[in-house]
């Protein structure tokens, strides 16, 4: 779900339960350690002589001393992981110099939040027992005067963070499930350390076929590209990996399919529940910054035909079949043809909820943009009546800036939901108000409304372009709050750079490659490790005190719209190593060595270890949907502590599958390559596109070329090899025709011809004079 504090007490009982099963806790203070000595300490100021770490020493005569002129004096001792802590011990100098009045602080949400404030404190040796354990990895003291001040001991007592549950992981962590044929490959092994001669060898037999090296702890075998359905291992120093597979587009095989179930299953009312539930719209635990509606249509306009050909599983519900509590939940719009794709469904299943609520929170009413920008290509399933009411609410709440109670949820941080206005403020790592929110979909109704001939287009185009404008010159990325700290919403800044960038490239504003370049820069400063994984900050591994699996997964979708700003060279090459890494964190390349989903092992080709556990219950109810992303490694994971075990929050959310439906869509753009070219009298059509999931089938795919004057002609095209990601057609010239299969094309001398894939925004194109 969301890691919010309401969680917090319902996570503690089932820890201290967990805890008190496996035997690592009992009653009282019997089986306590003061924790400090395993961690390290840093301050507000010290004096030479007197530095932070003599507070976490174990010894009374060592002192820490803040600076003469500090007006805040601190204190912060840090541990190797988060463990619970049941009391704290502050240990002062001597009698004459205790400090009297201070807090005692951990950190959630990135922000310091107190656990106890002390105030005429006259105890040398005091011992502070908190109410409930506070589950964290930092403590802070904090005098409540300036100082200076003087501390012997910070002390924190409570269980060791090692979870007696934690298995043994594997020395060389891979992506369990396979490796997309051509693309990038690599593996960590952080115990493996020097330079490491491995080997893949090639089962049942074991015979070797690839021999490479580990340099700190990583291994690259992108150069590997065997045209085959075997299994392989690696194999180092006499370990070796889980077995994993390598194929053409292997990632979108094992996942499309399932993407579109886990979003049948999260569906409110219709889903694998029919309970109505809190904080929740279209789908269960929604909230109102899902992003699923812009997810299914990325998604399906990046790669309509792998959708297109997909069984269709899901069937039309009408509203009055329900109870009257669930009257109007959804019908405001005309059911959907019987025959539509699964994921044109989904995508009006959002629509029609947030019209038939009238959902008018800024987020909601944006997401509607991307339905009906995506109009031109789900019509051939929906009724007009679809198109006609959806626009005609957003005319008349587009720019409506207070927002209807049954719309929000506390979580609502919008300073006003007017998509026209400038938005500055930015959200916390709960992920609710990304930076640039507004900009795709403002400059998706500005060319709504051109369509339909609105004389007050611009307007939509003008707030889009402030926006980004006002994000060039203000955002910091060197501060985690604007880029990872923004958690599973991340994507939607970069994303609306990418989107001005390609889609306006004449009045885009200044400076874009610029800001996207500093931003790679950081992103890349950030991620020399062992598992080639982004960090949040110089310091923090990951937001402190967050799930932040959406993170993970929705990182690869800012990355590659990065990549087609900045295009070629050195950055783009470890840019996109570092999108292939954090899809291969999600499938077990982690310190766990798990894959995020805890049902990995029966719902995913070729995963060997699923997550440690699923949350059951929660507001999403989300255990008995297919193919949820239950949890990742936390930041006292990293960079290599699998014995912390299954520590921290779990539990999946809808959230994190948009995430990652927004990288597949992004990484499908990205990969995807179209090209038209003539030899004498045939012209060839390549389309490399994410379609070949069956090896041992031939996938075909029809196509249309268009000449000037809107003459079309369509081409099948077929797999160029059983192993290949191209599929290529062929058209021949006779005079002044096109012809192909059972068709023909008339042209003139000088005509142009262009053939497409891809929907809209994600559209590739390739354009060819035929002289």
């Amino acid at each position: 779900m969301n890691s919010t504090v309401d969680n917090w007490n319902n996570y503690y009982k089932y820890i201290l339960v967990a805890l008190a099963v496996t035997g690592l806790m009992t009653p009282g203070h019997g089986q306590e350690n003061n924790l400090s000595r395993t961690g390290t300490a840093s301050s507000s100021t010290a004096i030479a002589g007197y530095e932070a770490d003599r507070v976490a020493d174990g010894k009374e005569n060592t002192l820490w001393k803040s600076g003469d002129d500090d007006r805040n004096p601190w204190v912060i001792v840090r541990l190797p992981g988060a463990t619970e802590i049941v009391r704290i011990g502050v240990r002062s100098v001597d009698a004459g110099r205790v400090v009297t009045d201070f807090s005692l602080q951990f950190m959630h949400n990135g922000k310091w939040h107190d656990v106890r404030k002390i105030s005429g404190n006259t105890e040398k040796d005091l011992k502070v027992d908190l109410d409930k354990p506070v589950l964290s990895d930092r403590i802070r003291f904090i005098a409540s005067a300036a100082g200076p001040i003087a501390l012997a001991e910070l002390e924190l007592f409570g269980q060791a963070y090692v979870d007696s549950s934690a298995m043994v992981v594997k020395k060389i962590l891979v992506n369990q499930s396979g490796y997309n044929l051509n693309h990038i490959k690599r593996f960590s092994a952080p115990d493996l350390s020097g330079q490491v001669g491995f080997q893949i060898l090639e089962l049942p037999d074991g015979r070797e076929v690839y021999q490479g090296e580990i340099q700190n702890g990583v291994g690259d075998f992108s150069d590997f590209d065997p045209e085959s359905e075997k299994e392989y291992v690696i194999e180092a120093r006499g370990h070796r990996s889980f077995p994993f597979r390598i194929g053409p587009n292997w990632l979108e095989r094992v996942t499309y399919r399932n993407m579109v179930d886990f979003m049948a299953g999260a569906r409110h009312y219709l889903g694998t529940t029919d309970q109505i539930r809190p904080l929740s719209w279209a789908w269960r635990d929604g909230d109102f910054f899902n992003w699923a509606q812009q997810s299914l249509v990325s998604l399906y306009l990046s790669n309509p035909a792998a959708f297109d050909r997909m069984e269709r599983t899901l069937q039309y519900v009408p509203n009055e079949d329900f109870p009257e509590d669930y009257r109007r939940k959804w019908g405001a719009l005309e059911p959907y043809a019987p025959d539509a794709p699964d994921i044109v469904k989904l995508i009006h299943w959002d629509a029609d909820v947030k019209i038939s609520q009238e959902l008018d929170h800024e987020m909601q009413k944006a997401e509607l943009a991307y339905f009906l920008y995506a109009w031109p290509y789900l019509k051939q399933w929906l009724p007009r009546q679809n198109f006609d009411r959806v626009y005609a609410y957003l005319k008349e709440k587009w720019s409506k800036n207070d927002v209807e109670e049954h719309s929000t949820t506390k979580y609502d941080l919008s300073p006003g939901h007017d998509l026209l206005a400038l938005k500055t403020k930015l959200g916390t790592t709960k992920g609710e108000l990304p930076p640039g929110h507004s900009v795709i979909p403002n400059l998706m109704m500005y060319e709504v409304a051109k369509s339909q001939g609105e004389d007050d287009a611009e307007k939509y185009f003008q707030a889009a372009y402030d926006q980004l404008d006002w994000m060039i010159k203000n955002l910091d990325w060197e501060d985690p709050i604007t880029t990872k700290g923004q958690r599973m919403s991340e994507h939607i800044t970069m994303r609306a750079f990418a989107y001005f960038f390609h889609e306006y490239p004449g009045r885009a504003p200044d400076r874009i490659r610029d800001k996207v370049e500093k931003w790679a820069r950081v992103a890349i400063s950030r991620s020399d490790n062992f598992w080639d994984f982004r960090k949040y900050s110089p310091e923090d591994w990951t937001p402190p005190s967050w799930n932040e699996t959406g993170n993970v997964l929705g990182f690869p979708a800012a990355v590659f719209s990065a990549m087609g700003i900045l295009e070629n060279g050195p950055l783009c090459k470890r840019l996109e190593v570092l999108a292939w890494a954090h899809l291969e964190n999600a499938f077990g390349r982690n310190p766990t060595g798990r894959h995020f989903s805890y049902r990995g092992t029966k719902e995913i080709e070729g995963v060997d270890l699923g997550w440690y556990s699923t949350h059951k219950g929660g507001i999403g109810l989300l255990e008995k949907v297919r193919f949820v992303f239950d949890g990742s490694p936390k930041s006292f994971h990293y960079p290599n502590h699998p014995e912390v075990g299954n520590l921290g929050w779990t539990e999946g959310w809808v959230q994190f599958n948009t995430a990652f439906n927004l990288s597949m869509a992004y990484l499908a753009n990205y990969n995807s390559n179209i090209s038209l070219n003539r030899e004498g009298d045939e012209l060839t059509i390549a389309l490399k596109a994410p379609l070949n999931f069956d090896y041992g089938k031939e996938e075909l795919l029809e196509l249309e070329l268009k000449n000037k004057s809107g003459g079309k002609l369509k081409v099948v095209l077929r797999e160029a090899s059983p192993y290949s990601d191209t599929l290529v057609g062929k058209v021949k010239v006779h005079g002044k025709k096109l012809v192909a299969d059972d068709g023909e094309l008339q042209f003139s001398e000088g005509d142009t011809v262009t053939v497409s894939y891809g929907l809209g925004f994600m559209k590739n194109e390739a354009e060819l004079r035929l002289d």
